[in-house]
């Protein structure tokens, strides 16, 4: 067999290698993807999981919907507890520090605020979740990264749901799906291969 065929046979065996995990980590949990937050299960938790910052320390779009979605499910007694995830500082921006204010002055109770600021990674975030003993959780994101998260928390061995809190158009949104599909790579890797080592 000629180097140029070896060559593309092992190509092709990695690019369907690379599509069939893919497809593992964006659909095995689909149908756990809930449009109306009265058809979502009773939960221990609503995750949300942080996002970017803006400069006047203002939660950006997506942040805000997230927290806003958070806050519907609140409302609707699906969880008593609001879980916050994301940097500390310790890499990007104090996330946290962002989102916990932000929940308060829209009515949520201080006690009802719990926070993991060493979610540096959506990895971290639901393997977290796990060691702090959850085992029922909603999880509140953009569509674009749901299927990621979904695949994580329940892969950690959390009964996740999710919803998406796609409130407006997004720019960049095209840039956004690309990015979360390299990452729903990294994500099956993580989970099925080799485990990283904290922080990710």
């Amino acid at each position: 067999m000629s180097i140029k065929r070896t060559l593309f046979i092992l190509g092709a065996v990695g690019f369907a290698t690379a599509g069939l995990a893919l497809a593992d980590v964006q659909f095995r949990y689909a149908d756990r993807i809930v449009e109306d937050i009265r058809s979502l299960p009773q939960a221990d938790v609503t995750m949300v999981l942080g996002a970017s910052v803006k400069n006047d320390g203002t939660p950006s779009d997506a942040l805000a919907d997230r927290l806003e979605t958070g806050l519907e499910i609140y409302r609707h007694e699906k969880a008593k507890t609001i879980l916050l995830t994301g940097d500390d500082g310790a890499y990007h921006t104090d996330e946290i520090a962002v989102m916990r204010p932000y929940l308060i002055s829209l009515g949520v109770a201080a006690a009802d605020i719990k926070e993991d600021g060493h979610g540096y990674r959506t990895y971290e975030s639901c393997k977290n979740a796990a060691q702090a003993g959850i085992k029922k959780m909603t999880v509140v994101t953009q569509r674009f990264h749901l299927g990621r998260s979904l695949y994580l928390c329940n892969r950690m061995g959390i009964d996740t749901y999710g919803i998406a809190a796609d409130k407006r158009s997004y720019t960049d949104i095209i840039f956004f799906w690309t990015r979360d599909l390299a990452a729903s790579l990294k994500a099956w890797w993580d989970v099925n291969i080799w485990a990283p080592n904290p922080p990710v």
